[in-house]
């Protein structure tokens, strides 16, 4: 059984064909690009995943399950993290704090046990402080755990975003044009940090419009097209895909 399924996920707004009868599945482990065009439904797709949008029609199975007309916060308790296009962050926050936000959905302690600091609570605080740290140090921001989040130079931000995000200890992660912005040193790392993602058995979807980490880092590719599913497979395949270079690059050559 695929991780996830999407089967025939269709979203339209006033008539609009956002994403149209979109299907294809994620093995465990996987690195999973999804490309296409501007506008052509890419960030709509990861927002029906998570439960910001709900589908016109179609359906999403993760680990089996159907999560159509979940809650955000019910999918992100289930496993599946992500980040956004704009960077989404708590710029009055410390970014060690930041990263905690990111542990809400592994919080046991209730209402009264956030009033009434009893000695569970202090333990989970500090477990939730230790985890948060992790996350840190596998994004390369430790050392900057006190300093402000609205300090930090953009490309640590989005490092940040990803820590948050795998402070949820995921199953899966989606991560929306994560390179977008990064100079050639800030890509290298965030694809050395993608990488050791998967090793830590996260398996991942991004959209992206860098082509050379795509293809670099991708078992497959998933080509959108105003709305549409256009191609699916590996990056050579796509590499060769004459729909897809019609439609993406039009003239110009796929291959980085």
């Amino acid at each position: 059984m695929s991780l996830l399924e999407i089967s025939n996920l269709t979203k339209s707004f006033g008539g609009i064909l956002a994403v149209n009868e979109v299907s294809f599945s994620v093995n465990n482990g996987e690195i999973i690009a999804v490309i296409g065009p501007n506008g052509a439904g890419k960030t709509t797709l990861f927002n029906l995943m998570t439960g910001i949008y709900q589908p016109t029609g179609g359906q999403v199975l993760f680990n089996g399950n159907n999560i159509i007309g979940m809650s955000a916060h019910r999918i992100a308790g289930l496993g599946i993290a992500r980040t956004f296009q704009n960077l989404q962050i708590f710029n009055n926050m410390t970014v060690l704090e930041n990263v905690m936000v990111g542990r809400h959905t592994k919080s046991k302690t209730g209402l009264l046990g956030a009033i009434f600091p009893i000695s569970r609570v202090q333990r989970e605080e500090r477990e939730i402080v230790e985890k948060a740290m992790k996350k840190l140090t596998l994004v390369g921001l430790a050392n900057k755990a006190m300093v402000g989040a609205d300090n930090l130079p953009y490309g640590r931000q989005k490092m940040l975003e990803i820590s948050r995000a795998i402070a949820l200890e995921p199953e899966l992660l989606l991560l929306d044009e994560p390179a977008a912005g990064l100079n050639s040193t800030e890509t290298r790392k965030l694809v050395k940090i993608i990488y050791k993602l998967r090793d830590q058995g996260v398996t991942i979807i991004l959209v992206e419009h860098d082509m050379e980490t795509v293809m670099e880092i991708a078992d497959r590719l998933v080509v959108l097209n105003f709305g549409n599913k256009l191609a699916e497979g590996t990056p050579v395949e796509i590499q060769n895909n004459q729909e897809v270079i019609a439609a993406y690059l039009g003239e110009e050559d796929l291959v980085c």
